[in-house]
């Protein structure tokens, strides 16, 4: 996870939600076991732009994606169509989707281990919940109650509808981001992004971005971390084809590698050299790196939300962050015109964090973020940008304004 500047650790049965969208991606954690901070000495704030690189061509793959998603569900004991309509689509309404995907009458009784066909479905649910942790279905009576979220119009039918980018006048090779991280007032170290050279994954040209992390003396001598998680993204088409992490915290280390099949919405993860699982993904897919980078390539508006798919450590959700404000900010590298945004986690129809995230990113075409507070149990975090080196990009093209066609009066020949 970007690491920037809070780790948040993880038990071998929990799962590290990672900070997302910042790490600097956007940090935020939810059903954690246990909680370690990043510490990291203090760097010097430098500003350096650097020419701009060129990538290699491509054709995009996105007509191939953009098709008609279809799942498999074998029938467990006491399932209906309602029950698995609000599995798959939210609500107990779909049920005659359901049961028409698959030929069958809304009346008929659902006999257990068939398979059924899920068309299209709006949440992408982990199998091992499937088998866990069943789903009732949600009355007509019934009121959805609204999640832990600052704005209560994230329903799917308010989040902002936006084509995707098809050019990348945000970032590009050679940019490094490097963030100072502050904890109970206390200074710890650094968390540092990266855009490499592009490389060759699936036959598609790919940055590889970067995540490190590491503790600094004296507190590696407490509790030692050493993170490497790299995604790799499509130049073209904006999505990753593989993820991969190094990790070292504490006594705890592990290994994660994930393929992903983006044409047929699939990932493949292979975790500490244990059988790989394969599980549905939604279309166009994001990690918990690319996310972040991802999300800067979109048209940034206020009081706006926007929602992206992830996936991560097995688990499928939706990213959505919202816009708050525009707001000058001024920290030790300078002062910034930015945007004010809070990332908010929803799994299905349920909101699971509840961390109070701010998120400034510069108010540019960049929206390279500066600044990233948190409130956690034991206090607050702050990560903040100490050191930016930045390749020079391409100013985004402008429309070109109409001519006027001046109609001459025969009165005037």
């Amino acid at each position: 996870m970007l690491k920037l500047p809070l780790k948040v650790g993880v038990k071998r049965n929990f799962y590290l939600r990672f900070f997302l969208l910042l790490s600097v991606i956007l940090v935020f954690c939810f059903s954690i076991q246990g909680c370690t901070l990043l510490f990291v000495a203090k760097g010097e704030t430098r500003y350096i732009e650097n020419k701009t690189a060129q990538t290699p061509p491509a054709v995009s793959q996105s007509g191939q994606m953009d098709k008609t998603v279809v799942l498999k569900y074998k029938v467990q004991e006491g399932d209906t169509f309602q029950s698995i309509a609000v599995i798959y689509y939210g609500e107990a309404s779909k049920a005659p989707k359901v049961a028409s995907a698959n030929h069958l009458s809304l009346k008929a009784t659902l006999k257990e281990g068939r398979v059924l066909r899920i068309v299209n479905p709006v949440n992408y649910p982990n199998p091992k919940d499937l088998v866990k942790k069943k789903v009732t279905a949600q009355t007509e009576t019934e009121t959805p109650k609204p999640g832990p979220i600052s704005h209560l119009d994230t329903t799917p039918e308010n989040i902002t509808k936006v084509l995707r980018p098809k050019v990348n006048n945000a970032f590009g090779q050679g940019e490094i981001l490097k963030f100072e991280v502050r904890a109970l007032s206390m200074v710890g170290g650094y968390g540092t992004i990266e855009v490499g050279t592009p490389v060759t994954v699936k036959d598609r040209p790919c940055y590889p971005l970067s995540a490190r992390a590491t503790t600094a003396f004296p507190f590696s001598m407490v509790y030692q971390v050493h993170d490497v998680q790299t995604s790799y993204f499509d130049l073209v088409d904006f999505i990753p084809w593989k993820f991969e992490n190094d990790v070292l915290e504490g006594k705890h280390q592990g290994q994660n590698l994930e393929l992903y099949d983006q044409i047929n919405h699939k990932v493949t993860r292979n975790q500490n050299g244990k059988p790989p699982e394969e599980i549905d993904v939604a279309p166009f897919t994001q990690d918990i790196i690319s996310c972040f980078y991802y999300f800067r390539l979109l048209p940034l508006e206020v009081g706006k939300n926007y929602s992206i798919p992830e996936q991560a450590v097995g688990y499928n959700y939706n990213l959505i962050v919202e816009v708050i404000k525009k707001e000058k900010i001024t920290i030790p590298s300078g002062t910034y015109d930015c945007l004010l945004v809070k990332p908010h986690v929803r799994y299905a129809t349920v909101f699971r964090n509840t961390d109070d995230i701010n998120i400034w990113l510069t108010d540019d075409q960049r929206h390279m973020p500066v600044l990233v507070t948190s409130k956690i149990f034991i206090g607050s975090v702050e990560a903040t940008l100490i050191e930016a080196s930045l390749p020079k990009l391409k100013e985004p093209e402008k429309m070109a304004e109409p001519k006027l066609r001046i109609r001459k009066s025969k009165r005037n020949k």
